[in-house]
Parts: structure tokens; sequence; C-alpha cells
């Protein structure tokens, strides 16, 4: 693993905490690089995706309660109920 911080970056860093001050900022991604890796689960028999929402039934979703909004009309909160029965159940 390439330290991507300099010997003078070190060296701040470590004064700073032995001030017990914060780090900058600019520091975040120098110290933990974001990683952008995708996993996918694969197996035998398993279904596309595209095959799993088509033969999914749509399910009527029930607004309970709504708060929080902006008062623009914009954003707000809403607590929703829905059941989800499988085919199974309405036999």
């Amino acid at each position: 693993m390439s330290s991507s911080l300099t010997e003078h970056q070190r060296q701040h860093i470590v004064e700073l905490l032995e001030a017990g001050q914060d780090l900058p900022l600019d520091y975040k991604h120098l110290l933990f690089p974001p990683e952008r890796q995708e996993y996918e689960l694969v197996y035998a028999g398993k279904e596309r995706e595209e095959d799993i929402l088509a033969e999914t039934m749509g399910v009527p979703l029930q607004p309970i309660k709504t708060f929080g909004g902006n008062g623009d009309g914009g954003w707000h909160n809403m607590l929703i109920f829905f059941v989800m029965r499988t085919s199974a159940e309405k036999c």
C-alpha cells in the first residue's frame, strides 16, 4: 500500500494530534481514500433482476401520515403502510 502523504503532511498531522487539534478536512481523502468497488453475488440458478421485477406484482401503498415538509410543496416525509402477500396466501 503506497502512501500519498508527503513527509511534511505526516509531520503536520502528528503536530496537530499531539496538540489535541482536529485535522483539516483536506486530509480526509488522503487518509481514507474512497473505495469504489461494487460486488455482485453470483450463483447457479440466479434470476436476472429484470425477470424478477417483471414477475413481481404491484402493491398499493397507503400513506398513513405526512410530516416534516418544507412548506413549499416540495419534499416531505411520509409513513407508508403496505402488505405484501404472496399468491399462495390468496388461495
